[in-house]
């Protein structure tokens, strides 16, 4: 019923005239940039190639569905389909109607670069995760964990069994439901969340999925039975690539997994990709115990035009740095003030690892162009600190991509650390605020980043902010800090926390404030926290901005 109805929709939108009352029924004819399969009366010689992994069964076409996992254990199988669309394209978007039951641990669904893994035939290995390109004894393929070189994937986990063992590398100490979907990408997972919608039922869901490669990046939404998962969640450097469409998907406990249809389409072609420039400012600085990185760095050249651009922190592989999960500020100073244009948290001591941190900083790029005073402060506190490379890459926008606002400037609103065990600290690092709002401004956003630190640190608090006649209220918790991608980690790095987790970005806080901003006026702004009797190290440490755009 699932199928037949999709492919109906299908059809509804294919059709590009209207049937009389006379016109028998047709077949709508699918377009060559479309990939559209249901799976009944499959030809002698089908276009799909299927792989079998492991031991177990092999994965099969029958009774209108492909059958990746038969509930016999032990398995572990793809299906790949030959390059459907030459080229690059700004889009692709489409569904996947699936079916899975318990005992399957989980099911990707996968754009694989063609440079990387040619334009046809069966699927592949996933190589071991700390092994090298080429091994030549590949484990078996996880596609609850897809990371792919060059390619986009979507994973589907059902399983994170509860621990209680705060130490070890099992993260669901909250014995929370075990249903995730992760996006990935050019070998490495970008993001997992919850899913809110049950799909491993044994009965018929439908995975969705929409990518518009923007500049600089794409913005991905997925939804799953219904219920969106990501909204036009932003992957940077993930620019437009010609792929062919794959699924895996295993079970070594049993368990039963089939596809009963699939559909994907590539449209519009995109326009040619124009390369960006990256600036390395600082390659192997160090923050140490009580001596954060400060200095003069040149950047883009001023006056080169550029849409987006996105920063990369890394920390680099060393011998006794630091051991512990530490607050790190990235600042830019303009000639007045200071602007933290990243906040982020380290991961617990796994020496011999990179970790890359990639975020969206076009919000700042009017001031990270020609000479800046620069800073990083990782906090360090025992060992050598932290050895780190800092980079940005400069975006211009493609001809077939709209323009974003521009941004006219931004402000600074609160800022510094509110102490709770002194009120006169909280009083005068939160509180009332003016800005003055540009006679140019057609839009505005307020940004804000709180971390609690000390007995906050495992603590949730309300908060609210005010803006002129109106209130947003928020809940300062993270709860999805076992989901971080750097898992797993040594040291409690899977307990809930007060904005933030180990090794992640800070969480920001945005209000889109466009309705309530008249240009040239001056706008009212309140950030008041719930209270907390502290004993000890208690506090929030902010950074906010209020960022103005014109046409």
């Amino acid at each position: 019923m699932l199928r037949c109805l999709l492919f109906a929709c299908i059809g509804a939108l294919l059709l590009s005239s209207t049937l009389t009352a006379q016109d028998p029924p047709a077949r709508p004819e699918i377009p060559a940039h479309v990939l559209h399969e249901t799976f009944d009366n499959p030809p002698a010689e089908p276009a799909w190639a299927l792989r079998k992994h492991a031991e177990g069964k092999a994965p099969e076409v029958r009774e209108g569905a492909l059958h990746l996992l038969s509930g016999k254990g032990g398995e572990n199988n793809s299906c790949a389909w030959p390059m459907q669309a030459e080229g690059e394209y700004r889009r692709v978007k489409g569904e996947l109607a699936f079916t899975m039951a318990e005992g399957a641990r989980g099911m990707s669904f996968m754009l694989l670069h063609t440079s990387h893994f040619a334009r046809k035939g069966r699927a592949f290995y996933l190589y071991k995760q700390k092994g090298f390109p080429g091994d030549p004894t590949p484990s078996e393929p996880l596609w609850d964990e897809p990371n792919l070189w060059g390619s986009f994937a979507v994973a589907l986990d059902c399983h994170n069994p509860p621990s209680e063992d705060p130490f070890n590398e099992h993260g669901n100490v909250y014995d929370r439901p075990q249903r995730e979907v992760s996006l990935h990408f050019d070998g490495r997972e970008i993001v997992n969340r919850f899913c809110e919608p049950k799909f491993v039922t044994g009965e018929a869901c439908v995975l969705a999925f929409d990518i518009q490669f923007v500049t600089g990046g794409a913005e991905v939404t997925v939804g799953v039975g219904g219920e969106s998962v990501y909204d036009s969640y932003f992957i940077p450097h993930m620019l437009p690539f010609e792929s062919r469409a794959a699924v895996g998907a295993y079970g070594p406990d049993g368990g039963k997994c089939s596809v009963d249809s699939i559909h994907v389409d590539w449209s519009p072609k995109a326009a040619e990709t124009i390369a960006p420039v990256t600036a390395k400012p600082v390659t192997s600085g160090w923050s140490r115990q009580g001596k954060p990185w400060e200095g003069e760095v040149h950047l883009l050249p001023t006056g080169l035009e550029y849409e987006r651009v996105i920063m990369t922190l890394r920390l680099k592989p060393m011998v006794e740095r630091d051991e512990w999960d530490r607050l790190g500020h990235v600042w830019v100073w303009d000639d007045q003030e200071r602007f933290e244009i990243a906040r982020i948290l380290t991961p617990f001591m796994l020496w011999g690892t990179s970790y890359e941190y990639v975020c969206d900083v076009t919000d700042f790029g009017h001031l990270l162009d020609g000479n800046r005073k620069m800073g990083v402060n990782l906090g360090a506190n025992v060992g050598n600190g932290f050895a780190f490379d800092l980079e940005f890459t400069y975006y211009r926008r493609p001809a077939d991509v709209a323009a974003r606002p521009k941004v006219l400037g931004l402000q600074n609103v609160w800022s510094g650390v509110a102490s709770f065990n002194n009120q006169d600290s909280v009083a005068k690092t939160f509180g009332v605020r003016k800005v003055k709002v540009p006679a140019e401004a057609k839009s505005a956003r307020l940004r804000v980043v709180v971390t609690g630190h000390g007995s906050l640190e495992f603590e949730p608090l309300n908060r609210t902010i005010r803006i002129g006649d109106q209130s947003f209220e928020n809940k300062l918790w993270t709860e999805d800090c076992y989901l971080n991608p750097w898992r797993p980690q040594f040291g409690t790095w899977k307990y809930d926390r007060a904005g933030w987790g180990p090794g992640s970005f800070g969480r920001v806080w945005e209000l889109d404030l466009s309705s309530l901003i008249t240009a040239g006026t001056e706008l009212e702004l309140e950030y008041a926290s719930e209270e907390h009797q502290a004993e000890g190290w208690a506090s929030h440490v902010i950074e906010s901005q209020l960022v103005f755009y014109g046409e």
